[in-house]
């Protein structure tokens, strides 16, 4: 496991992505009309569920960002791109001839985006909020052993290591293709390099990437 020591290069088109690079994408929600042109007529569909309108918002604001931004690593127009899912779920790019991968995640007003060539991966990020039942929580879904360790950290400590139990193994989880639906369990560990983030303050986040041989580039989307 690696502690990622990030440098957020502010950006609106990354540099080219080589083979054995992985590129990091950190961005806010915020919606504009560049992005929101972006979408397709089923992203619309789905926006429009959202009851409220701050949930609206960021959904488009990340439907936008990850056509934008997967668009200029393929050399394509964003409203063009189109996706799958795989057996369980994960997106995936359709109709492209293309060895790129990529995973996202957002929570509150923060999304990350991993791109990367021929590899699977997976991210995760949680908004560290303080009104969570941490231990009910890890009574079930961690290990055993893992649960009572946390019951036993002093209270301050205990939300620091709920979320970064919960990061990690999300983003190794989502890397393999599969979510919480099938259980906490990690499917062969030692496949993932694990990279702990840090992508703003309140914020925990992890990273997920096949194999060990790898050159990690962070960039912040610059509106």
């Amino acid at each position: 496991m690696i502690t990622a020591l990030e440098n957020w290069q502010p950006a609106r088109q990354p540099a080219p992505l080589r083979a054995g690079e992985v590129h990091l994408w950190q961005a806010h929600l915020t919606p504009t009309p560049e992005l929101s042109a972006t979408l397709s007529p089923a992203d619309w569909v789905r926006a429009e569920r959202f009851h409220f309108a701050v949930d609206r918002d960021r959904f488009i604001a990340t439907r936008g960002l990850l056509r934008t931004i997967l668009a200029t690593y393929l050399d394509a127009e964003p409203h063009e791109l189109r996706f799958r899912t795989g057996p369980h779920g994960k997106p995936e790019l359709d109709g492209f001839d293309t060895s790129l991968r990529f995973n996202l995640s957002h929570s509150d007003e923060l999304m990350l985006l991993a791109v990367t060539h021929a590899r699977d991966i997976g991210v995760d990020l949680e908004f560290m909020r303080g009104n969570v039942p941490f231990e009910t929580l890890a009574d079930h879904y961690f290990d055993p052993e893992e649960a009572w360790d946390l019951r036993n950290l002093p209270a301050a400590e205990r939300a620091w290591k709920f979320y970064d139990t919960w990061t990690c193994t999300e983003a190794r989880l989502k890397a393999h293709g599969v979510g919480l639906a099938h259980g906490f369990h990690v499917v062969e560990p030692d496949r993932w390099s694990l990279l702990k983030l840090t992508p703003a303050a309140g914020y925990a986040a992890a990273l997920a990437v096949e194999g060990g041989d790898f050159q990690l580039e962070c960039w912040s989307w610059r509106k």
